[in-house]
């Protein structure tokens, strides 16, 4: 009698103790969640912060070259794209300079960007490219009548530079777990700056040299 009471609270004890270690797992599963997730949005602060600065400074550099030419109809829309790279270099060489066991370093090139340069016709009711005049037709009102609404071919319209720039930020290294609680990256796309500018080509292109002031003699 006296053996089988000792059997039965052995058996309880080791059920009571494998319980114990289960919850101990998912209290642990749960951290580790919470711990993956802080990374990971403390990651994406960090690269937004860069890739904001990047976008800035290369926005910068391209609003001042090879803009589209008002007289030339082949420069009309230009696309370019590439990464920060350059920018490792001039780290790499700097710190190497202060410090001898420095060892190259890429965090920049994992930062890409696209541009497109459009020059674009604005008018009275009208804000669009070369492309969306040639295919402009007469917009219609709720019955399906022509609206009022003047061709922009026929209209006088400005004429300016529009620059978008994306700069696409890396992908994170510590990776979200879902609700599934599986390691995978949540299906939301590369995260990405934007930044779009218009410039006046006439300032450019028709700017006149500033006169040669002469120093009196003296």
């Amino acid at each position: 009698m006296i053996t089988r009471l000792s059997s039965r609270r052995s058996a309880f004890a080791l059920i009571e103790v494998l319980v114990a270690v289960l919850f101990i797992g998912i209290f642990m599963l749960a951290l580790l969640q919470v711990r993956n997730q802080a990374l990971y949005q403390f990651l994406q602060s960090g690269d937004q912060h860069t890739g904001a600065w990047l976008a800035e400074m290369k926005m910068a550099e391209l609003v001042s070259e090879n803009l589209p030419d008002p007289e030339d109809e082949e420069t009309w829309v230009l696309s370019e794209s590439g990464d920060f790279a350059e920018y490792d270099d001039r780290s790499n060489e700097i710190n190497a300079a202060v410090n001898e066991e420095w060892g190259d370093r890429t965090h920049f090139a994992d930062f890409e960007w696209e541009c497109t340069k459009e020059l674009i016709f604005v008018g009275p009711e009208f804000i669009g490219t070369q492309e969306d005049l040639e295919y402009w037709e007469q917009p219609l009102d709720e019955n399906g009548d022509p609206t009022d609404e003047a061709d922009p071919n026929e209209k006088p319209a400005a004429r300016l530079v529009r620059i978008t720039l994306i700069v696409y930020l890396p992908e994170p290294k510590i990776r979200a777990r879902t609700d599934e609680d599986s390691e995978v990256e949540p299906d939301r796309g590369r995260p990405s700056i934007k930044l779009v500018t218009y410039v006046d080509p006439a300032i450019l292109f028709n700017a006149e040299p500033d006169e040669e002031v002469t120093t009196p003699e003296g």
